[in-house]
């Protein structure tokens, strides 16, 4: 049993020495034989209508009305995308509440950074994905699984996207999940095409796994984060929440993106407002890790724009 206050062993990334995170001091100098650093030729996408070119503009989506309430934005280029009035989209995505959102979406490609709004709508990471031409590996980053049976008449749900995605996208090869509990990937993974880690393995600092998944495939990534595999300290969402220190996420996200090209990127985790009332605290926590996460997402993926730089074939 890790406990509550299980240290979370943090890969310490282009630094020499020691790096410390919760009492538990990590060496840093052999951990980059782990991880192969390539340089992939240039990705293009097929043409698409009125597809707009890669400019590093943040896109939110703002279902429940929380981001206005936010700042994490506001000094940077973005483009708010209003969805408070759609319908059927709350956990569960009706066929024509997929549409409208798509409808909504289809002027972007999947290139740069989305933001989702509360894990409730986690399930449109699914429909970014449906944009890539290209064969593309997912690195998600959840306190759940996401990849359950769909319970409810079949529709897209917040907890069945990933199972539906690997069975429905042609492009989509493989799937590296980290962060939910053993037992629970045990119940809802498939042993094909998907990778674990465990919220069990992240705590005792065993990334064996996830090395693999980086060094064994080419495929440029997808990644995508819902911040409630953070602890309660970094973010304060609507679902059960995880251990995982901020420092953490943001040191494998660019490890990951060290080994392979970044296609694009999502997050979600946001609280939504009950009765139309923020709790100001966890609006700061929540707008200055959107803040850290957007940061670290634009560094990772600019290596993408400077080797891609349309949507559209040769």
């Amino acid at each position: 049993d890790m406990g509550q206050n299980a240290p979370y062993l943090c890969i310490a990334k282009r630094v020499t020495g020691h790096r410390v995170y919760s009492n538990t001091v990590v060496t840093a100098g052999s951990l980059h034989s782990h991880v192969r650093f390539t340089n992939s030729a240039r990705l293009c996408y097929g043409k698409r209508k009125n597809r707009r070119c890669p400019d590093m503009k943040t896109v939110i989506m703002n279902f429940s009305g929380v981001y206005p309430e936010e700042d994490f934005y506001k000094q940077e280029s973005y483009e708010m995308m209003d969805l408070t009035r759609a319908e059927g989209v709350n956990c569960y995505c009706t066929g024509e509440a997929e549409q409208e959102i798509k409808g909504k979406m289809e002027t972007y490609g999947p290139y740069g950074i989305h933001f989702l709004d509360s894990g409730n709508y986690h399930y449109v990471s699914k429909l970014w994905m449906e944009m890539i031409d290209t064969p593309f590996s997912l690195l998600l980053f959840d306190n759940h699984t996401d990849m359950q049976e769909s319970a409810f008449f079949g529709l897209l749900s917040c907890g069945s996207w990933v199972r539906e995605a690997l069975l429905s996208n042609p492009m989509l090869k493989s799937v590296c999940i980290a962060g939910p509990k053993e037992a629970d990937l045990k119940r809802d993974i498939p042993a094909d095409r998907v990778t674990w880690i465990s919220g069990e393995e992240l705590g005792e600092g065993s990334m064996e796994k996830f090395y693999e998944f980086l060094e064994k495939e080419t495929w440029p990534l997808y990644i995508s984060v819902d911040k409630d595999i953070l602890c309660r300290e970094d973010a304060a969402t609507n679902w059960d929440q995880g251990e995982v220190k901020l420092d953490c996420l943001t040191d494998w996200i660019e490890e990951a993106a060290a080994a392979r090209k970044c296609i694009g990127a999502d997050i979600c985790g946001e609280n939504p407002p009950e009765g139309g009332f923020c709790e100001n605290r966890e609006l700061h926590i929540n707008s200055q890790t959107n803040k850290r996460l957007q940061q670290v997402m634009a560094k990772v993926l600019v290596n993408f724009t400077n080797n891609s730089n349309s949507y559209q074939n040769d």
